[in-house]
């Protein structure tokens, strides 16, 4: 039995819709049930969340609490209207608890700092800045009881307002849409299975669907290596084969070196390899399982595929390293995905003699996925700045990394440009132009979150951009 705490009808009222719950007699508050659980007011304040916490797991036995609702934004890092998954509070006296993420895993993570009156003063808000990303009232209080009786305990909260002068207002404003955007994620997990397989965990893992970032480039490459033409349906295969098992084992390597900085930082630590659900030894069978079908599509390809096969790989186990030592580790993945025109056009050609287009595919490749780096990086810039890691939002600020990201992003267009105009700058390709740019654009503007702007926003910009040669007329 799931227990669902919210501080006011407001913030209850959307989830109370979707899961279709009804009222129920029990006193001393106002709760609705529905099919495997409660929903509870409690009304505003840490005594009344306590009290609340304490009625769910007596009165109804909750095996799990869930406490969902607004709170106000004290780091640059969170925005208004987004969704956090609370992994660690601060109460008053500085003591930290952590949060269970649930099957919210993959929302960002956020400290929350528990207060007993609203935040609303500069001074006050500036305090509490040092020790968390957004403030509430009621979070601390629930956590306290939940570790108090052995019951986990998860936290959803939406970003209401700033927690300064205009607090009330901002909530006022914004508490109905962004309560309904809390409930559309809770309501998410709450239909989500509670335990997902290993093959799951696998697929998670491996982010496969993220393999569109590469296959256009790979196809595009291969289309321009024989001629304008289309190499042959074994060719392709063998093409892909090799992109998708170089990606297996770039991703994997790269989660495994990183592991340890994916525990210390919020929004990673529920990734796969710091949160158990697959072992270091099944993360390794798969990088090994990657390099293994990877170097059989380069044999298969052919002697001078399977002489070059280790260039790619380099930078694939490398990228992840240079984090440690350089800001300008954002280029390490646009190298490795810069390849892989190249890579695909001396596949169909059989030869080393690049052209010039395919040239500038590679650099479009190359600007485009490490500007997408950079804009990425502004999710961790508070936790790259507290273990070290080199980063250039770290370096240069929220501001300053959009700024050298779009330059970065300027030069992809560029290249797409020209690109395009040697060609032949005919309609088509010259729309996938058009979109591409359109899209790289729309991963700046503010309001959208940033996960979206990399995935599914960025990723247009990447496919569109890989189309051109595929729309341009064969000779």
């Amino acid at each position: 039995m799931i227990g669902i705490i919210a501080a006011t009808q407001d913030e209850a009222d959307p989830l109370v819709a979707l899961l279709g719950a009804g009222e129920l007699c029990d006193r001393p508050f106002v709760t609705f049930g529905f099919e495997g659980g409660a929903i509870v007011i409690s009304e505003m304040g840490p005594e009344n969340a306590a009290r609340a916490t304490e009625y769910l797991i007596d009165r109804h036995v909750a095996g799990k609490i869930v406490n969902l609702g607004i709170c106000g934004a004290l780091s640059d890092a969170v925005r208004v209207g987004e969704v956090y998954r609370i992994a660690r509070i601060v109460d008053d006296d500085g003591c930290e608890t952590l949060c269970e993420s649930g099957a919210w895993g993959d929302l960002p993570g956020a400290r929350l700092a528990s207060v007993s009156e609203p935040v609303f003063q500069a001074d006050r808000r500036a305090a509490l800045a040092t020790l968390a990303d957004v403030v509430d009232m009621e979070g601390a209080a629930i956590a306290a009881v939940c570790a108090e009786r052995s019951v986990p305990c998860c936290m959803l909260k939406g970003v209401s307002d700033l927690a300064d002068h205009a607090g009330k207002d901002d909530i006022r404003k914004n508490i109905t849409a962004v309560s309904a955007s809390v409930a559309r994620t809770a309501a998410a997990g709450l239909n989500a299975p509670d335990s997902p397989t290993l093959t799951q965990n696998i697929m998670n893992f491996t982010k496969i669907e993220h393999t569109i970032f590469s296959l256009p480039l790979l196809f595009s490459g291969a289309w321009l290596g024989a001629g304008r033409r289309w190499p042959g349906w074994g060719v392709l295969v063998l093409i892909a084969l090799a992109g998708l098992g170089a990606r297996c084992l770039g991703m994997a390597a790269n989660r495994i070196l990183d592991r340890d900085l994916d525990a210390e930082n919020e929004r990673t630590a529920n990734r796969e390899l710091p949160s158990g659900r697959i072992s270091l030894v099944v993360a390794c069978a798969i990088a090994v399982g990657g390099l293994v079908v990877y170097l059989v599509a380069c044999w298969l390809l052919g002697p001078l595929c399977l002489m070059l096969s280790p260039v790619p790989v380099v930078p694939l186990l490398a990228y992840s390293l240079l984090k440690r030592f350089t800001n300008l580790c954002h280029f390490g993945i646009g190298l490795c995905l810069g390849l892989a025109p190249p890579g695909a056009f001396i596949a169909a050609s059989q030869s080393l003699a690049l052209d010039g287009e395919v040239i500038l595919l590679a650099l479009f490749a190359f600007c485009w996925i490490s500007g997408a780096d950079i804009v990425y990086g502004l999710m961790d810039i508070d936790s790259d700045k507290k273990t070290g890691v080199h980063s250039i939002p770290a370096s240069l600020g929220a501001g300053g990394a959009q700024v050298v990201a779009g330059c970065v992003h300027l030069a992809a267009i560029g290249c797409l440009a020209a690109l395009w105009l040697s060609l032949g700058a005919r309609a088509v390709p010259g729309a996938a132009v058009v979109v591409a740019a359109a899209a790289l654009g729309a991963g700046y503007v503010q309001r959208i979150p940033v996960a979206v702007r990399f995935f599914p926003i960025f990723a247009i910009a990447g496919v569109s951009g890989s189309l051109v040669p595929l729309l341009g007329a064969a000779r």
